[in-house]
């Protein structure tokens, strides 16, 4: 048993040129059990003595309670002062045996024990000599040995009480050191079974990104090899020649567009005479018409000749000079619109075309590798979240650790300021 060497000041190494007795964490609950043991020890001693004053001053007060209520009126007293005195003496007598019925001279010397046995009794005394405070005035003045006596009695009972203070004072606060020692003993445990805890998981979600750390190299590796691979040059390839073809078909949609553009102003003009029913057209021409300004890309051209006709017609309301002009724009349509449809159409095909092989090439692999890359890097950035929040809850459980530990020096300090106490790394 170190500690039993420890306590009694047999040290091994450097406690002795210090002067400290050193201790080692674990063994500090036995030390406490003996400085426990020795104080109880200590107050067994101090207390025996009272205890035994203790019960020589209840006997007396008992014994001088009795000779008041048993005193004879000696003189001549008015008899409404005798009277007074009597029903006064009466709940002198009966305060005082209530008082010696509670106060039970205890056995067990244990410190709390006691010092809750002397703050019950002393409750109790002060409640008794408030009761009896007014009686005294009337019991003196007719039976004034007795209510002396019994004056005394309680005075004598005071002093004891006062010497078993003495000694709670005395040991209170290395007792309350003690059991602070206790308290903080559990809550260090308590700490370090957490932290210890939190080490593992630490430990265990470390070894957890690490190992997404080596899965995404590998993935990351297997995405490189892919792209230096032939599949992934084929799908290269094609995305430029789809580039290129989408980029093909947006100009020839463009040149379309540029065509029927200068007689977008003419045509919203007609819609708009038609709305209003001061021009009627063809119900496929109209319809025609609708479609050429949305989407030019789909006119008919069965539609200019009915614009022409349109626009030749005397019934429309429009300047002669903006009719001519008109006139010419659809003729530059009819005579352009042919050839500009068949690029359109030509790159519309190989558009599709290009779209459907590529949707038709094998890139199963390519989003797979994507996919557990992407996948692997939330579980990382997940798992690094939870690191931190580790490192800070560690980073609060040691503190805490460090701060119970000071107050247990301190706590210790005050039970044996030669005592060092050694923790654990």
């Amino acid at each position: 048993m170190n500690w039993i060497k420890k306590l009694f000041g047999k040290k091994e190494n450097s406690g002795e040129e210090t002067g400290f007795r050193e201790i080692d964490f674990e063994d500090l609950p036995a030390w406490l059990d003996a400085s426990y043991q020795k104080i109880s020890s200590e107050i067994e001693r101090d207390v025996s003595g009272l205890l035994g004053e203790l019960e020589v001053a209840l006997l007396e007060l008992k014994e001088s309670s009795s000779r008041l209520a048993e005193a004879k009126v000696e003189g001549d007293f008015d008899v409404r002062a005798v009277k007074r005195a009597k029903s006064n003496r009466e709940n002198v007598t009966k305060q005082v045996a209530a008082l010696i019925d509670k106060i039970k001279v205890q056995e067990d010397t244990d410190f709390k024990t006691l010092e809750g046995f002397y703050e019950a009794a002393m409750q109790n005394l002060e409640i008794c000599l408030e009761h009896m405070d007014r009686s005294f005035k009337y019991t003196r003045s007719v039976f004034p040995q007795a209510s002396k006596d019994v004056s005394e009695s309680l005075s004598g009972l005071g002093r004891v009480f006062k010497k078993l203070r003495e000694v709670i004072l005395e040991n209170k606060g290395e007792i309350e050191a003690i059991d602070a020692a206790y308290s903080e003993i559990r809550e260090i445990q308590n700490l370090s079974t957490s932290i210890a805890a939190e080490e593992l998981e630490l430990e265990s979600r470390n070894r957890k990104i690490q190992t997404l750390k080596d899965e995404i190299a590998r993935a990351s590796q297997a995405f490189e090899e892919f792209r230096k691979g032939n599949a992934w040059q084929r799908l290269q390839n094609l995305q430029e020649e789809f580039n290129a073809a989408s980029n093909r078909l947006k100009k020839a949609e463009a040149n379309i567009s540029s065509l029927v553009l200068p007689l977008s102003g003419h045509l919203s003009r007609i819609q708009k005479l038609h709305e209003n029913s001061r021009y009627t057209l063809n119900p496929d021409v109209k319809h025609q018409l609708d479609i050429c300004v949305k989407d030019p890309t789909r006119i008919d051209p069965s539609l200019f000749p009915e614009l022409h006709k349109v626009f030749e017609d005397k019934a429309l309301d429009m300047q002669t000079q903006k009719k001519e002009k008109a006139l010419l724009q659809v003729r530059t349509l009819i005579s352009g619109f042919p050839e500009r449809k068949k690029e359109y159409l030509e790159a519309l095909q190989e558009f599709e075309a290009k779209k459907a092989e590529i949707s038709e090439s094998d890139t199963g692999r390519l989003v797979e590798l994507e996919h557990k890359e992407t996948e692997l890097l939330s579980r990382t950035r997940l798992l690094e979240g939870d690191i931190e929040n580790s490192e800070k809850k560690l980073a609060v459980l040691r503190g805490e650790m460090q701060s119970r530990r000071e107050k247990l020096l301190t706590g210790i300090n005050l039970i044996d300021s030669g005592v060092k106490l050694n923790f654990k790394p």
